[in-house]
């Protein structure tokens, strides 16, 4: 089954894997804010599965670091915290410019294809008002270079990472022209497309710097409430780009 996200109602009966990609894709759109209580009680219910298919399912999404879980509490979106923010901000400066530069010299015309599709997805959801969309699809982005790049334990790290970027942004309620800036995204690409890893490395470095700022600037705003009801459908949604195969 591939339906379209957030197209979940009683009586599906999903299997793991697509319960796990469901919830994902639901806290990376913004749809199940951070601090969210992931209740396997009603989860089971909104899935009809057993409460051990969502548990494993909350176990996966723990294991992305996405989903904390707590005895006798349960399990939660992740709400990162200030020194989280900073960290994960080190982290991916510490990865993502050396990325952009060891793909710089050898990408092809077909990858970089790839991202543009992904950036004007991008710029496509930020037109319609879908900036929820738009912020997944930036993580997309940063994960696909990784791909690209041919480092599978990067790419590992960053579905992590970015994802707790999002997370931190969302948390701390960042504009969303400063959460998922598309021209720095645009930028990255045309300095790839002249094999200039020098300058993608410097748009990169920004660029993290930048959004991670933004975060910071905001961290004083209480984080936003939400509930199970965005798991509920909304036909608006697009399809989210497939992120880690190379095009």
């Amino acid at each position: 089954m591939n339906a379209p996200l957030g197209a979940v109602v009683a009586g599906d009966g999903l299997p793991g894997d697509e319960i796990y990609h469901r919830i994902r894709e639901s806290i990376l759109r913004n749809r199940l804010g951070p601090g969210t209580k992931l209740a396997e009680a009603k989860l089971s219910e909104i899935f009809d599965v057993n409460r051990e298919t969502v548990r494993r399912a909350l176990l996966r999404l723990a294991s992305d670091s996405i989903v904390e879980i707590y005895p006798k509490r349960g399990a939660f979106v992740t709400s990162p915290n200030l020194e989280q923010v900073i960290q994960v901000r080190d982290a991916r400066l510490a990865l993502e410019p050396h990325l952009v530069t060891t793909l710089a010299p050898a990408i092809k015309a077909r990858s970089l294809k790839g991202l543009q599709a992904i950036a004007d997805k991008q710029n496509a959801c930020r037109s319609a008002g879908d900036y929820g969309a738009g912020v997944e699809l930036s993580g997309t982005f940063h994960i696909q270079l990784a791909a690209l790049a041919g480092n599978p334990f990067c790419q590992k790290y960053l579905l992590e990472l970015t994802a707790l970027s999002c997370l931190a942004a969302t948390r701390f309620d960042v504009p969303p022209e400063h959460s998922c800036p598309i021209d720095d995204h645009v930028a990255i690409i045309e300095a790839l497309r002249h094999k200039d890893g020098t300058e993608a490395a410097a748009v990169m470095s920004r660029h993290i710097a930048e959004v991670h700022q933004a975060i910071i600037d905001h961290a004083s705003r209480p984080p936003r409430k939400q509930d199970l009801s965005g798991l509920l459908p909304d036909k608006r949604m697009p399809e989210p780009a497939s992120p880690g195969k190379p095009t």
